[in-house]
C-alpha cells in the first residue's frame, strides 16, 4: 500500500567493535578493506558486518551506500553515523556490507555506479566464502548513497535500458533511502538559478546538469521507474536544503505512477542528515519493510 507518513518534531582482519557507548553490550563481526575491484593502482574496499550469532543458513544480504555528496565520505562512517540502524539490522540475523566508490575528485558519472555494481557482483561470486545469500539484496544510503543505491535498485530492474555498467549477477529486492536525490536535472538548480560549475552534482556529472540534460537524467532514479521496480522506502525532513524534500516526493509520483510499494515518512521541522533518521522512531520502519520485502528468516 502505497502511503506518505507525516509526523511533526575473503577478508583481510575480523574485529569485535562496540555500537556505540548506549549500545557497549552490543557487538558484532566486521570483516574491513576487501578488496572487490583495482582501477590502476587504486583499491576499492568494503567492509563486511555480520552478528555475532552463527547461522546455518547464510546471511541475507543488505548493502550500505555512504553519503557525502559524492565527494567525500568512507565505507567507515557507518558505526557512528548509523549506529542504530546498523545494530537493529544486525540483530535481525542480516549481514550488511559498506562499500567505497570513487569519488567525484577522481570519477564522474557512471564510475561510482560500476563501482558499485562491481562490489555486487563479487559479493555474489564470493556469496559462499562470506556465508551470504546474495543472489538478491537489498540496497540502502544516506544522502548521495542514497541516491546511488536508488539508482542501483531502479537500473537493476530495467536493466536492458542500461549500458553503463557490466550486467549484474543479483537482484535488488527492495531500496531504502534516507534523504536521497532522485531527479539530478531538478537538482541543478536553486530556485530560478542554475548552480555552478563547482556544485557538488556538477561536480559528481562533469557538468551543469543543465548543460547536459541527457547525463543528468541518465544519473536519476526517476528516469527508470517501472512495474518491475523493487519497493522504496524513503526518508527526508521539510527543512532539508541540501536535498530537498520535493527530490524524494518525485520519485514517489514516479513509484505511485506504476503502482510500485512505497513509503515516504517526512519528518517536520529538520534539515539534512537529521539525527532523527537513526532512532527507533524511523529505524523501526525500516525493520519492518525488511521484514515485508526481505525477510531474515
Amino acid at each position: 500500500m502505497n502511503q506518505v507518513i507525516k509526523k511533526a518534531t575473503l577478508g583481510l582482519c575480523v574485529t569485535l567493535l562496540s555500537l556505540s557507548s548506549a549500545n557497549a553490550n552490543q557487538r558484532y563481526h566486521v570483516e574491513k578493506d576487501i578488496v572487490f575491484k583495482t582501477v590502476g593502482e587504486r583499491e576499492i574496499k568494503l567492509d563486511l558486518y555480520t552478528p555475532l550469532a552463527v547461522s546455518d543458513a547464510p546471511y541475507p544480504l543488505l548493502v550500505w551506500v555512504h553519503g557525502g555528496a559524492w565527494k567525500r565520505g568512507s565505507k567507515g562512517a557507518i558505526p557512528e553515523k548509523n549506529p542504530r540502524l546498523l545494530e537493529s539490522v544486525l540483530n535481525e540475523g542480516y549481514a550488511l556490507a559498506s562499500i567505497d566508490y570513487r569519488l567525484s575528485g577522481e570519477a564522474n558519472f557512471p564510475a561510482p555506479v560500476q563501482d558499485i555494481n562491481d562490489a555486487l557482483n563479487f559479493l555474489n561470486e564470493h556469496a559462499e566464502s562470506y556465508h551470504l545469500q546474495a543472489e538478491t539484496l537489498v540496497m540502502m544510503g544516506r544522502s548521495a548513497g542514497g541516491h546511488l543505491a536508488g539508482l542501483v535498485g531502479a537500473t537493476n530492474s530495467a536493466y536492458t535500458d542500461v549500458n553503463f555498467y557490466a550486467t549484474p549477477q543479483y537482484k535488488v529486492a527492495a531500496v531504502v533511502s534516507f534523504f536521497g536525490p532522485t531527479d539530478l536535472l531538478a537538482l541543478g538548480f536553486k530556485g530560478n538559478q542554475v548552480v555552478s560549475e563547482r556544485s557538488s552534482v556538477a561536480r559528481f556529472l562533469g557538468g551543469i546538469p543543465s548543460d547536459i540534460p541527457e547525463v543528468a537524467k541518465q544519473a536519476s532514479t526517476t528516469s527508470y521507474i517501472n512495474a518491475n521496480t523493487p519497493p522504496y522506502i524513503q526518508f527526508h525532513g521539510t527543512l532539508d536544503k541540501r536535498v530537498p524534500l520535493s527530490q524524494s516526493e518525485a520519485l514517489k509520483q514516479q513509484l505511485d505512477q506504476y503502482q510500485v510499494e512505497n513509503l515516504l515518512f517526512i519528518e517536520e521541522g529538520v534539515g539534512h542528515s537529521a539525527p532523527v533518521f537513526d532512532t527507533n522512531k524511523y529505524v523501526s520502519h525500516v525493520i519492518q519493510f525488511l521484514s515485508t520485502h526481505y525477510p531474515s528468516k
